[in-house]
């Protein structure tokens, strides 16, 4: 009897056991295997940028070990909160935000710090004034170095007309943005080597093809001594080559600018386009995975990693025309 009721009880342990066992389960946003997850929300998904940087963040989390779960903002400041909320729901391991915008992204990482979610922001990065008015914090920041592409272009320019030529230089920008002014920056910088490189005129082309062809054909035309004219954006550049082939000056004036697989295509034609810098979207999203496994393997990432643009000139334009958006 009493060899029986022993039996009892160790089943009824055993079953407790297994119960309790059964409650401390992993979470159920875990792999097999017990592989992380990080949660990953982006702006959209019409912008070629971001289909290259979904995919690179799924491939670069598989070669890791790790699940990816995307999620799209639709370009809604108040959809990516609500994203990450959801992230935070699933209880997933990190979380990466391309912000939809600075101000409000602030409280996008604010909700994954209460959550003691590692936050990491990639791309387009929280206000960092903002994150200091809430205490927020991210893990680490990954961005292209906007000012090293501005100065990859104008050493590119020194270096094709030589380091005694004469110069009148427009700038086709974007005086709103932070990013375009750093890629200015950096242009200014480099082709101040040389002081016969004069910038003369800046016009706001908007990132908009069609305001940049009329903003640049007025530049143009009141300067009829511009030979070459540098734009930042990809748009200004297409607005500002139309314009050049418009009057009639393809070969007196040159451009250079940030490009993605259009530009590209001009500069592998080596027609008026002579050189240009592109982001990486592929590698941005690899570097941010990087640093989220060194995290879950007890490392502590640098607070910012500058990611220099590709240059891309008339040498290199046709292997690089793949890497382009």
């Amino acid at each position: 009897m009493r060899t029986h009721s022993m039996k009892t009880l160790a089943l009824v342990c055993s079953v407790l056991a297994l119960g309790l066992s059964g409650c401390n389960r992993e979470p159920a946003t875990q792999a097999a295997g017990g592989a992380k997850t990080l949660g990953v929300v982006l702006p959209n998904l019409t912008n070629p940028y971001y289909v290259a940087m979904k995919k690179s963040f799924e491939d670069s989390g598989a070669a890791k070990g790790m699940k990816v779960e995307v999620s799209i903002a639709d370009n809604d400041d108040a959809k990516e909160l609500s994203e990450v909320q959801t992230f935070v729901q699933k209880k997933v391991d990190a979380v990466a935000v391309n912000c939809v915008s600075s101000g409000p992204c602030v409280s996008v990482i604010s909700e994954l710090n209460k959550a003691n979610i590692p936050a990491y922001a990639i791309n387009i990065l929280p206000d960092p004034d903002g994150l200091k008015q809430q205490g927020a914090h991210i893990v680490q920041g990954v961005q292209t170095d906007q000012k090293a592409g501005g100065v990859f272009i104008g050493q590119q320019l020194v270096k094709d007309l030589g380091n005694d030529a004469n110069a009148v230089i427009g700038i086709v920008g974007e005086p709103t943005s932070t990013a375009a002014n750093a890629r200015d920056d950096g242009f200014k910088q480099a082709i101040a080597s040389n002081p016969n490189l004069k910038v003369v005129a800046l016009v706001n082309g908007k990132v908009e093809e069609t305001t940049s062809l009329k903003v640049t054909t007025e530049m143009l035309q009141g300067n009829p001594n511009m030979t070459v004219v540098y734009s930042d954006t990809e748009p200004s550049a297409l607005g500002a080559l139309a314009a050049i082939n418009q009057l009639g000056l393809k070969d007196k004036v040159k451009l250079y600018a940030f490009v993605d697989k259009d530009g590209v295509k001009q500069i592998q034609s080596g027609d008026v386009l002579k050189a240009g810098a592109i982001q990486e979207p592929v590698r941005l999203a690899s570097l941010l995975v990087d640093s989220v496994n060194q995290q879950f393997a007890g490392k502590t990432p640098t607070d910012l990693l500058n990611s220099p643009p590709l240059l891309v000139n008339k040498d290199n334009a046709g292997q690089v025309v793949d890497q382009a958006y």
